[in-house]
């Protein structure tokens, strides 16, 4: 069916949106499915992710909450606890679904991931290699980014790590745009002048380093995260060695604030170091 909208001398927006959210049936996002990854907010201090399963309670300090009651319900109304407490049924961010997922190493964290997709020039179309699958978690925010018109090749000696990391690619939606290589990438053939940009997020990236330079296009960047200084001066050299210019290094700090009225101030604890960004480009 095609609705006809006529539009006045005046923009009669308001008249325009109420029309449409009366005719139009609305989106099945729009509303919790079974297995849905969900936010219950009653506070910043009381609010967690659940996978809505029809047979779940969850027990909170503000009281229980049923699943069976929230499946169905549209994102952004509320659910009363048994004790007449308030939540509110919304999305979860990216970070706080992978974060439920099962983990087998230390994730990059959203402050340096949204920093290296950035500094990597991801962007809808990229084609990426990267080196250290582990749990997978920043090869899903590196496929989210690169689109179902981009590639992401991750390549992973890990057998264990693959396993766990190809569910997460499945819940996440990105499964169909990663492809996974069981191997040593120091030591496999890389295609020539293919990639947009490399991510190396392992124990020896400097003997990766050498065979990646010629895979990617020129002016594209390699990024290494590594978490101590001793790897850092390692990763340089091989990186002038080989061929890279424009070398870069960043350590990222997040501090969290209190949002409280009356008591703004920074919150006592915060994440501090992480690890350390390299960023090189190939000329």
């Amino acid at each position: 069916m095609i609705h006809m909208i006529i539009l006045h001398d005046e923009p009669y927006i308001d008249d325009v949106v109420n029309f449409l959210n009366k005719s139009l049936i609305k989106p099945v996002d729009d509303v919790v499915k079974e297995n849905d990854y969900v936010l219950l907010w009653h506070s910043n201090e009381i609010k967690l992710v659940v996978k809505a399963r029809r047979n779940l309670v969850v027990s909170t300090v503000r009281g229980v909450l049923r699943m069976s009651e929230i499946i169905g319900k549209e994102y952004g109304s509320k659910i009363v606890t048994n004790l007449g407490y308030v939540f509110y049924i919304t999305k979860p961010d990216i970070m706080d679904i992978l974060l439920k997922m099962p983990r087998v190493t230390q994730p990059i964290y959203p402050k340096d991931s949204s920093t290296l997709l950035i500094m990597l020039n991801i962007r809808p179309g990229s084609r990426v290699l990267e080196a250290g699958l582990g749990s997978g978690y920043a090869t899903v925010i590196l496929a989210m980014h690169a689109g179902p018109f981009g590639q992401v090749i991750t390549v992973e000696k890990s057998s264990k790590y693959i396993r766990v990391a190809k569910e997460t690619l499945r819940a996440m939606g990105v499964y169909d745009n990663v492809d996974v290589i069981n191997g040593d990438v120091s030591r496999i053939k890389l295609p020539s002048e293919y990639f947009n940009s490399a991510l190396l997020d392992m124990g020896d990236p400097w003997n990766a380093i050498p065979n990646i330079i010629n895979s990617l296009k020129h002016g594209g960047n390699i990024a290494v995260y590594v978490p101590t200084i001793s790897q850092v001066e390692r990763v340089i050299s091989s990186l002038m060695a080989s061929g890279f210019i424009d070398i870069k290094m960043i350590e990222v700090n997040w501090r969290e604030w209190k949002t409280t009225i009356n008591e703004v101030r920074p919150k006592t604890w915060n994440l501090s170091h992480t690890g350390f960004i390299i960023v090189a480009k190939r000329p």
